[in-house]
């Protein structure tokens, strides 16, 4: 019998590094241009020190903007997003960065952390952006659909039974939903696992800790690990 070896974490990172780095072998134009323009994209945005300005304004100090937060200003960039939903949403630092592309997006917040909803209030009272910071531990009924919806399991683990039905009556055929943290832990992945079977999905993407998933019926179902 052969025997199987199971990959480290830093293992798992380097094989996902040299699996379609620049789009090598991605046959979809739609996941090349995604890989190209966007998650691989390296032009520093004005919308970076708009927000490393308002960072830091904060008396703390110590709020930095990493590789993650930065995708996160890229992807509602490139698609022209005008609602998104947050859950978990942390100190507020994500926040800015969802909502820097435009003045005109309406971003929904969840965080239920009383020591980082202290923080993320100073931080929006700073930002000019219309944001709505909800702290119910009850996920929200919204009246719009959403273009984004970023799940941050680090922040926000403990998702009803029927999460997929509530993700799924938030969006609409261009809706995209970002699901940071799916490898934090054993039940991370779970839940990953869980959302990703969501039945009308089309593209999947695997970047190790996040995961995005797209509904665009002219795209075909598959599943992509991306190097990030």
């Amino acid at each position: 019998m052969p025997r199987i070896y199971k990959l480290s974490r830093a293992g798992l990172k380097l094989l996902y590094k040299v699996r379609h780095h620049r789009g090598h072998g991605i046959h979809s134009p739609f996941v090349f241009n995604l890989i190209t323009k966007v998650i691989e994209e390296k032009t520093r945005y004005h919308a970076y020190d708009d927000i490393k300005f308002a960072l830091d304004k904060l008396p703390q100090g110590h709020f930095r903007l990493n590789k993650q937060n930065t995708l996160m200003f890229r992807l509602v960039n490139y698609f022209g997003v005008k609602h998104v939903l947050e859950i978990g949403s942390g100190y507020g630092v994500n926040t800015l960065c969802l909502t820097a592309p435009s003045s005109d997006i309406k971003c929904t917040c969840v965080e239920v952390s009383e020591q980082k909803v202290v923080l993320a209030r100073k931080l929006y009272d700073i930002w000019t952006r219309e944001i709505n910071l909800q702290t119910d531990r009850v996920l929200p009924v919204l009246p719009d659909k959403q273009d984004c919806i970023l799940l941050d399991l680090d922040n926000y683990n403990r998702l009803p039974a029927d999460i997929n039905r509530y993700l799924s009556d938030l969006s609409h055929e261009k809706t995209f939903i970002i699901v940071k943290g799916i490898r934090t832990n054993k039940g991370c992945q779970m839940l990953w696992k869980g959302i990703l079977n969501m039945e009308s999905r089309t593209v999947a993407l695997d970047l190790f800790n996040i995961g995005i998933l797209f509904f665009d019926k002219q795209l075909y179902k598959w599943n992509y690990q991306i190097s990030f």
